[in-house]
């Protein structure tokens, strides 16, 4: 399942994958891969992320429950 919240919070702030990879320390293929759910984000580049975002880890991985 991609990861709809992330895509767009990249999105807002402008930045590429490639941009987020450089952070993460990861490859660009290997970024691509977890934003679209391929695999999993690690919970240290999960808190990363966050961070990044200046946000909470529910505001980008989790989805509201109704």
């Amino acid at each position: 399942m991609s990861n709809t919240k992330l895509y767009v919070a990249r999105r807002e702030s402008r930045l590429r994958q490639k941009d987020l990879a450089e952070k993460l320390n990861i490859s660009s293929q290997s970024y691509f891969r977890k934003e679209n759910g391929i695999t999993a984000f690690t919970q240290h580049e999960m808190v990363m992320l966050a961070k990044i975002f200046k946000c909470t880890l529910d505001d980008l991985f989790w989805e509201e429950a109704n």
